[in-house]
């Protein structure tokens, strides 16, 4: 019986250790959430350098209404169609995020982009990436060396910027670059 009881003491002793330690665990989360003149600059300055390593204070994750975003579409020429290569994160594709895939193929897209160079890209204020058909005909085509996956489409590629709208829950076309992506090897 006294074993039965001491281990009910260790039990509860370490059911306390927990819930004090996620209690100060908290206080300091909160802490660190309060404006700058409630807490001060030491503290101001250690939560600036502490986001810089969190994940969810990168670029990737936040002021996402105020960034723009680049999409890769397949360009049927012939069928005058732009089929999405890249997806969200959240698509079904990617299981709805749970899928890590969508962090490669955002890596692959982002260094395709870097190899165009700043005077490719044209100008295009337009809703969707249809509206730009005539920047789109009339821009200048460069090859690039496919950096998607072998499954994903290759040939006529249209890159476009895309930038949030504040009246709805869509994004608006800002410019565009046409490049003909070389398939992967398969």
């Amino acid at each position: 019986m006294s074993e039965e009881m001491d281990a009910q003491t260790r039990a509860a002793k370490g059911m306390a250790f927990t819930g004090a330690a996620l209690g100060v665990f908290l206080l300091a989360t909160t802490v660190a959430q309060l404006p700058a003149d409630v807490v001060g600059s030491r503290l101001t300055a250690q939560r600036e350098s502490f986001r810089l390593f969190w994940p969810q204070g990168m670029q990737l994750f936040t002021n996402a209404a105020g960034r723009e975003f680049t999409v890769a579409y397949h360009h049927d020429e012939a069928a005058g169609t732009f089929v999405p290569i890249t997806r969200t994160a959240g698509d079904r594709d990617y299981l709805a995020g749970l899928d890590r895939g969508s962090y490669a193929d955002l890596v692959r897209l982002l260094a395709a982009v870097r190899e165009l160079p700043a005077g490719h890209w044209r100008d295009c204020a337009a809703a969707t990436v249809p509206g730009c058909a005539d920047v789109i005909a009339t821009a200048p085509k460069l090859a690039l060396n496919s950096r998607f996956s072998a499954e994903k489409p290759c040939g006529r590629t249209v890159f476009a910027t895309e930038r949030p709208s504040r009246e709805a829950f869509v994004r608006h076309v800002v410019r565009v670059a046409v490049v003909d992506v070389a398939c992967a090897p398969r």
